[in-house]
């Protein structure tokens, strides 16, 4: 650690906590509004199209950004992403007024600018000596618990507000998310300059190193999205209404960043080897309860939602640590694990149509197995 890094870290943490919390929040509520904007205008089967530009956005945000990064540096890569956010934010919000595709466009740049969130983290670990850098990963991802329960909260109030001034209910969530991408952009010009070094000797991206954390963060998140993406479905087959499976995916967010402190501490701790061989055996163990299960439903099925989320947790928080000093390949690594959302959230359905929830949980322990055997004999 040089001189440089040690320039008021907390600060320069906070700084980056709040920006990637005004980011997951604008991206929860522009998520949401896309969705039931479109699913109006076109039918339930193109609901999701803006919510998959975002996504794609978020896979080539984070090579683009990484790449500036590794030139400029890491502030100012993250406030150029939080405002093409910003800017795709207004795209969005035009695409409410006057032309409905423009929404698609306004996703893709707000996925852009969270990718900027996402490698946020990575950021935050660079402001401490390697014994600390877990507590600073998650302190970073515990910034989605902010943006997500807050985004999820303040969609009526800003759909109001909008009504009041003669606007569509969803050009309210786009005004907010302009608001908060442009706040995020602001906060993080606080960063100190000299408290984010960029000029790394990156490893090759083929390193056992870089493969293992690869490996068991695209499958986690794989694992994750299908058995979470499922679960609405599996909740309507049993009688359940909206507010019973908001209340799921609410449990099953908390799980994925509440306990992120504890995640960081337990990497301090015991080394980021054994959080990723702790998250993956909790993914395949939550699977195999879903198999095991003859009815998984009521409380037992929040349970299993929420260490979903955790097991997910542990592994980008262990996985993470390990490409912390490699600024190139954390934006390989990222665009390979939301490439990984896209194919967990479209094979979810697909499994869940051929054998139901037990048979997609059953090769959601398959794939989990696999890559903690894996994962246990490259870091063996």
């Amino acid at each position: 650690m040089t001189a440089a890094t040690q320039v008021k870290p907390a600060r320069s943490l906070a700084m980056l906590v709040l920006g990637s919390a005004l980011m997951q929040a604008a991206v929860v509520l522009s998520s949401t509004a896309s969705t039931l904007l479109f699913a109006a205008d076109f039918g339930d089967r193109w609901g999701g199209l803006p919510s998959t530009a975002a996504v794609s956005g978020v896979v080539v945000g984070s090579v683009g950004l990484t790449r500036l990064m590794g030139r400029a540096g890491r502030r100012p890569g993250l406030v150029a992403a939080y405002a093409v956010a910003a800017a795709g934010a207004g795209c969005a919000l035009a695409g409410v007024l006057v032309q409905p595709l423009l929404v698609v466009a306004g996703l893709f740049l707000l996925g852009f600018g969270n990718a900027g969130s996402q490698l946020a983290r990575y950021a935050g670990a660079e402001l401490y000596p390697a014994s600390r850098q877990g507590f600073a990963l998650g302190a970073v991802v515990w910034a989605g618990t902010i943006g997500a329960v807050g985004g999820s909260a303040l969609l009526a109030p800003a759909g109001g507000a909008a009504g009041r001034v003669g606007l569509p209910a969803l050009a309210g969530a786009f005004l907010l998310a302009i608001a908060a991408t442009g706040m995020a952009s602001l906060v993080t010009t606080g960063v100190h300059r000299a408290a984010l070094p960029h000029r790394r000797q990156p490893l090759p991206p083929s390193t056992p190193t870089t493969r293992v954390a690869l490996v068991a963060m695209v499958v986690s998140q794989v694992v994750m999205v299908a058995i979470m993406i499922a679960a609405p479905l599996h909740m309507h087959h049993h009688g359940y209404g909206l507010g019973a499976v908001g209340l799921a995916i609410s449990v099953h967010t908390l799980g994925m960043y509440a306990l992120a402190p504890l995640s960081g501490y337990l990497c301090d701790r015991f080394g980021s080897d054994r959080l990723l061989v702790a998250g993956l055996a909790l993914l395949g163990a939550t699977a195999l309860a879903i198999v095991m299960a003859a009815q998984l439903t009521g409380p037992a099925l929040l349970v299993v939602l929420f260490t979903l989320g955790y097991g997910w947790n542990l592994s980008i928080v262990g996985g993470s640590a390990l490409l912390v000093r490699d600024v190139r390949t954390q934006g390989t690594v990222e665009a390979w694990v939301w490439g990984g959302s896209a194919v967990g959230a479209f094979s979810s359905t697909q499994l869940f149509a051929v054998g139901g929830y037990r048979f997609l949980a059953a090769a959601s322990v398959a794939v989990a197995v696999v890559a903690l055997a894996y994962v246990v004999r490259a870091r063996g």
